[in-house]
């Protein structure tokens, strides 16, 4: 049997809370194969669950040690936190996080090289010969636990082929244990759907280990808009906005996540206050790769060109029922739409209202005022929490002359808006009553 189908055969015995049996499977797996680390964190489990909490903290710091060896930085946080939640002051696991840390900055501009702390010495050699699946009760825990304490001897990794740690890279070490003994570790099992596109949320996730699948409605139906694996980060900007995410996101399969809460957050925020500015530069950054490669404004650009564009406006956290323009006056600005949404309403002669559409993700207002030089054809307003990028009008006069073909692209969409506005507006036509009069034969 090999250590894929000894997993298999391991969770299964969890499933039906088999614990000791469990233990000697996962066990046996890591004696065959040190490097296995998905099956220590699993025997570690089973340790806790039969009450023996400080050799679960011992097999989950050796796991912590052997996924930091290997630069898996997001699991050895993973195995720390859990050993955390069973031990929450234990010395050596904040020692390796400390580790963890200092990996993650290595090439943060602007930070200092500090060597970090030694790793701990090897309680165990991990050399037993016994088959451990035979064994049971204290001689099973006793020699189990010489194989999961003791180190991966495996070779060293790249450091630079993998990611750098997302947005906990961002943080100074403080903030970094700290928020890491307050977040929580969540297992998310296939199908299961993580956030919903359209409901409030106050969290968001990293994505440890797995994969899950990212989809939005589009005529009724989900559209699958691309797949999440190991270091993905979602939900923060709905986090940071207060707009409801756009998009639904589904576990694929096993799958691990962090959840970091706003209460989380909050709690962290009183002893470092930097964290809510370092979350919202964070999400500003997520926004704006998502417009450079999505937004159809800056589809018009050279992709070399599009990060100056950018950097031209300014971020504007918009509230519920906020007009960004107004009809019949002059357009502030050019808006683009980060997250949520802005409706585009106009006063019918006739009387009462007329919605003309919603803007979305990408999309822009404020455009026909800035080219024209009239007032707005339209009110537009945020019918909930809206992120936007703002360009004042004499910036946006300078944009225009810098780059021509984003010009070109504002005439375009202004003028199939006008006519659109035009059609809004047309009277219905009017019947001739005699047309309603039907013939006797075709009565």
């Amino acid at each position: 049997m090999n250590e894929s189908s000894l997993r298999e055969l391991g969770m299964d015995l969890i499933e039906e809370r088999q614990f000791e049996r469990a233990l000697a499977v996962f066990a046996e797996a890591v004696r065959r194969v040190p490097a296995d680390h998905r099956s220590r964190m699993m025997a570690a489990r089973c340790l806790a669950e039969l009450g023996e909490r400080e050799r679960a903290v011992t097999c989950y710091h050796a796991c912590a040690e052997g996924l930091l060896r290997r630069d898996y930085l997001l699991s050895a946080m993973a195995a720390c936190k859990l050993a955390l939640d069973l031990m929450p002051n234990e010395r050596r696991l904040k020692d390796t996080l400390i580790r963890v840390h200092a990996r993650a900055v290595r090439n943060a501009p602007g930070r200092a090289a500090v060597p970090p702390p030694l790793p701990p010495e090897v309680l165990y050699d991990g050399k037993v010969d016994t088959d451990l699946m035979g064994l049971q009760g204290e001689e099973l825990s006793n020699r189990a636990i010489e194989v999961l304490a003791a180190a991966d001897p495996g070779g060293h990794a790249d450091p630079n082929s993998r990611p750098p740690l997302p947005l906990f890279a961002e943080l100074d070490r403080d903030t970094f244990l700290e928020l890491v003994g307050r977040m929580a570790w969540r297992r998310v099992k296939p199908e299961e759907v993580v956030i919903t596109e359209g409901e409030p949320m106050d969290r968001l996730y990293v994505l440890v280990a797995g994969k899950a699948e990212v989809t939005r409605q589009q005529e009724g139906e989900p559209r699958t808009l691309g797949f999440l694996g190991g270091g993905s980060i979602f939900g923060e900007i709905a986090l940071v906005t207060g707009a409801p995410p756009t998009a639904t996101v589904t576990a694929v399969s096993d799958t691990e996540v962090f959840e970091i809460r706003r209460e989380h957050l909050n709690a962290v925020a009183k002893i470092h206050p930097a964290v809510p500015q370092v979350l919202a530069d964070f999400a500003q950054q997520r926004m704006t790769r998502n417009l450079m490669a999505t937004s159809p404004m800056f589809q018009a650009m050279p992709e070399s060109e599009r990060g100056a564009l950018l950097k031209r406006f300014t971020f504007r956290a918009l509230p519920a029922r906020e007009k960004v323009l107004v009809e019949g006056e002059h357009s502030p600005g050019l808006f683009l739409v980060l997250a949520g949404e802005l409706v585009v309403q106009k006063e019918d002669p006739a009387g009462g209202v007329v919605t003309l559409g919603v803007l979305r993700e990408g999309e822009v207002a404020g455009e026909i005022s800035l080219l024209t030089g009239l007032r707005a054809t339209a009110t537009v307003a945020a019918p909930r929490k809206t992120a936007a990028a703002f360009l004042e009008r004499s910036a946006f006069h300078e944009l225009v002359k810098t780059f021509p073909n984003l010009r070109t692209y504002l005439e375009q969409l202004s003028d199939r808006r006008l006519k659109q506005i035009g059609e809004a507006l047309r009277p219905a036509e009017i019947i001739d009553a005699d047309e309603l009069v039907l013939e006797p034969e075709a009565a």
